[in-house]
């Protein structure tokens, strides 16, 4: 399995500057404005592969992928 990189915090950017095929995650803590990863994704998916790997584990019983909850 390849070595995943944490997108650069260049990439970081506001919902209304978020483009197609750009990370969905929320990386800050801020309440008056989300920023989100900003990192290129994979056709399909919302989340950079670093970010997916959060969001997502794989099932120990039969290899599916289950969401995770975040707190």
């Amino acid at each position: 399995m390849s070595e995943i990189s944490e997108p650069s915090p260049r990439t970081r950017t506001t919902l209304l500057k978020l483009r197609a095929r750009q990370c969905r995650f929320i990386v800050s803590d801020a309440r008056s404005e989300a920023i989100f990863c900003g990192g290129e994704t994979q056709e399909g998916s919302s989340w950079c592969p670093w970010h997916r790997r959060l969001v997502y584990a794989k099932s120990l019983a039969g290899g599916r992928e289950l969401s995770r909850t975040l707190a």
